[in-house]
């Protein structure tokens, strides 16, 4: 059975999980964004585009995939101000 105290640390390990991959996303983007774009070359796939253009979108997506994670960040901690409180009963 899951006792509240359980449930809580779940819920702290999920928020641990999401900060580090926070981080790795944030060294992934700053990674890309100290490319530079004009040593760069995109296939010939899909749209006709630029590696300047490429590569901005790309850092773009991964700023926005960084905001989203924030979001969920912000919401879990809101999650974990209330499941802190819980506990059982007292018989």
């Amino acid at each position: 059975m899951s006792t509240p105290a359980d449930l809580d640390e779940q819920v702290t390990k999920i928020r641990d999980t999401l900060h580090a991959l926070r981080r790795t996303l944030l060294d992934l983007e700053r990674t890309y964004a100290d490319l530079d774009a004009h040593t760069l070359d995109v296939d010939a796939l899909g749209d006709p585009t630029t590696a300047p253009e490429t590569l901005e979108s790309a850092v773009d997506a991964l700023r926005a995939a960084q905001d989203t994670l924030g979001i969920a960040d912000a919401d879990l901690d809101v999650a974990r101000r209330h499941t802190a409180r819980l506990k059982e009963q007292r018989q």
